[in-house]
């Protein structure tokens, strides 16, 4: 799978809450850190269009706090989809795994009521 291919595959879980799991995988592979929040739209490093070489940043909205994963071409190695539409990306010797989220608990009592 391409880098542009693993982004708009990515980009399809705009606007959903996903988890993200940031792992080293490099010799010693561990989970470094867990976030969670709502996808926002990707832009560009540079904040224009985007060209072949730039880096990608992808916001995570989380409430009051905010996150960001930053998807860099040069260091892009692969991706996997998974039928449910998540997805590892390798960049380096990190890998990031993101997948919907289950739905936020107070978002879940709130709509409930």
């Amino acid at each position: 799978m391409t880098f542009d291919e693993a982004l708009a595959a990515l980009l399809t879980l705009v606007g959903q809450r996903v988890e993200v799991h940031v792992m080293d995988a490099g010799e010693s592979p561990h989970l470094v850190a867990t976030f969670a929040g709502t996808l926002q739209a990707g832009y560009s490093t540079s904040g224009g269009e985007p060209d072949e070489g730039e880096s990608i940043f992808v916001r995570i909205d989380a409430g009051e706090e905010n996150a960001s994963v930053i998807l860099d071409r040069e260091v892009y190695r692969e991706a996997i989809v998974h039928p449910d539409g998540g997805m590892n990306l390798q960049m380096g010797t990190t890998e990031l795994a993101v997948m919907a989220a289950p739905r936020d608990p107070a978002e879940a009592r709130e709509a409930s009521r």
